[in-house]
C-alpha cells in the first residue's frame, strides 16, 4: 500500500480519509496516472479559486479525465431531478401531449 503525505498547518480531518480511501481502491489495479483537483474555499495568493495537480497523464488522459467528471455532473443532474421529470411525463402523457 502506498502511502499518503500531506504538508498543511492545520491537519485535513475532513478530506483525509477520503483519500486514504481512494487510494486503498486504486491499491489494486495497475494505475498509470494520476489527477488531483482541489476546490478552495478561498482563492489563493494568485487568485486561483482551484488547483490541479497531475502525475503521468498526457492531455488525452486529462480531457478523459474531464470526460468522466462531466458524466458525474450529468448523472447528478439527472439523479436530484428524476422525480420531477418522471411526474410532469406521467401528467404529459394524462393530458395526452406526451411525445
Amino acid at each position: 500500500m502506498a502511502s499518503f503525505i500531506v504538508v498543511s498547518d492545520a491537519p485535513p480531518e475532513e478530506w483525509q480519509s477520503f483519500v486514504t480511501e481512494t487510494m486503498q481502491d486504486a491499491s489494486g489495479k495497475k494505475v498509470r496516472g494520476v489527477a488531483v483537483v482541489y476546490l478552495l474555499a478561498e482563492p489563493d495568493e494568485d487568485g486561483a479559486t482551484v488547483l490541479t495537480g497531475y502525475f503521468n497523464t498526457s492531455v488525452e488522459d486529462k480531457a478523459c479525465a474531464a470526460a468522466h467528471i462531466q458524466a458525474d455532473v450529468v448523472d447528478g443532474i439527472a439523479r436530484a431531478n428524476i422525480r420531477d421529470w418522471l411526474d410532469r411525463m406521467e401528467r404529459d402523457q394524462e393530458e395526452g401531449d406526451g411525445e
